[in-house]
C-alpha cells in the first residue's frame, strides 16, 4: 500500500481537489439563500471526479516517463533534494500493475463524472471529461507527448484552472438551478490555475537537466535558469486574482490578512527553491491552495 501512496504523489492532490472546493464555496456564497441540498451531492461527485482524475494522471505520467527512461535517476528514496520516487523506474511495480492502477482510477473517475452530469442533467459535459482523460494520458504518453513540447504550463492552467474550477462551479450551479457567475469563476480559475502552474514550474525547474538529457523540452529546459523568475510571477498574479475576488465580496478587511499570509508562503517557497529544497517548496506551494479555500470559507461565513 505504501508504494501506491508514494506513486499517487499526495502533495500534488490539492491541485486537483482545491479548485472544486473553491468553486463549491463560491457557488454557495453567491447563492446561499437559494442553494439546494442536491448541490452538496453534486459538489461531492465533482470532488471525487477531480480526485480520481488527478490519480489517473499521476499514475499515467509515472508509466509513460518510466517507459521512456526519463525517470531513471529517481529510483531511490524520496529526499529533500530529490523528486518524488517513481514506481515503474524504481521497479516497485510492473508495467501491468501500473496500467491496472490507471484503469481503476479511470473507471472510478468516469463513474463519478457520469453521475455528476446526471445530477446536473448536462451530459454534454462528458465531452470535456473525455478531453481531460486524453490530456492526462498524452501529457507525457504517446509518440508525441505535448508535455515534451513546452506546453505543460498552458495545459495545467487550462485543466487545473478553468476546467476544474469553472466546470465544477457550472455543474453545481446547474444542479441547484442557480445563476452561474462566469466572470467571477474565471477569476477564481486564474487563481487556482496559476497556483497549480507554480507547482509544475518547481517540478520542471528541478528536473530541467535530466529532462534535457532525455529530450523532454519543457519551458524550464528551453529558458534555463531564467525560468526561475517566472515562479514569483505566477504566484503574484494568483494572489492578485483572489484579492480582487475578495474585494468583490466587499470584504476589504479580509484582503490584507490574505495578502500577508499568502505573501509569507510565497516568500518562503521562493527561498526554498533558491536553496534547492524542493520538498519544502512543494509543501509550501501546495499549502497555498488550501489557504485560498480557507479564505473563501471565511468570506462565506
Amino acid at each position: 500500500m505504501r508504494k501506491w501512496l508514494l506513486g499517487a504523489r499526495l502533495r500534488t492532490l490539492p491541485a486537483g481537489i482545491c479548485p472544486v472546493i473553491g468553486a463549491f464555496l463560491l457557488d454557495l456564497g453567491l447563492n446561499c439563500k437559494t442553494f439546494r441540498p442536491v448541490g452538496y451531492l453534486e459538489a461531492l461527485l465533482c470532488l471525487l471526479t477531480a480526485l480520481f482524475m488527478q490519480l489517473f494522471a499521476n499514475f499515467a505520467n509515472d508509466y509513460s516517463d518510466g517507459v521512456k527512461g526519463t525517470d531513471e535517476k529517481r529510483t531511490g528514496s524520496e529526499g529533500e533534494n530529490r523528486g518524488p520516487i517513481r514506481l515503474l523506474a524504481s521497479g516497485l511495480v510492473t508495467r501491468k500493475d501500473l496500467l491496472c492502477a490507471c484503469a481503476i482510477c479511470a473507471v472510478a473517475c468516469a463513474a463519478s463524472g457520469i453521475a455528476a452530469c446526471a445530477v446536473a442533467k448536462d451530459f454534454w459535459f462528458l465531452l470535456i471529461g473525455v478531453a481531460c482523460f486524453l490530456a492526462g494520458w498524452f501529457y507525457v504518453g504517446g509518440k508525441r507527448p505535448y508535455g515534451y513540447m513546452a506546453l505543460g504550463e498552458i495545459s495545467v492552467l487550462t485543466f487545473f484552472g478553468f476546467v476544474d474550477t469553472m466546470g465544477s462551479g457550472y455543474l453545481i450551479a446547474q444542479s441547484s438551478f442557480l445563476h452561474f457567475h462566469s466572470a467571477l469563476f474565471a477569476i477564481l480559475s486564474i487563481c487556482f490555475g496559476l497556483s497549480s502552474v507554480s507547482i509544475l514550474a518547481l517540478n520542471n525547474f528541478r528536473d530541467r537537466e535530466e529532462d534535457k538529457r532525455h529530450g523532454k523540452i519543457t519551458l524550464a529546459v528551453w529558458l534555463g535558469m531564467s525560468y526561475a523568475f517566472f515562479l514569483p510571477i505566477f504566484l503574484f498574479f494568483s494572489l492578485l486574482s483572489l484579492s480582487f475576488l475578495l474585494g468583490y465580496y466587499r470584504l476589504p478587511w479580509l484582503v490584507a490578512p490574505y495578502v500577508v499570509c499568502d505573501f509569507t508562503l510565497i516568500f518562503f517557497s521562493c527561498r526554498a527553491v533558491a536553496k534547492r529544497r524542493w520538498k519544502s517548496g512543494m509543501r509550501l506551494l501546495s499549502s497555498r491552495l488550501l489557504l485560498i479555500c480557507l479564505f473563501l470559507a471565511v468570506a462565506l461565513a
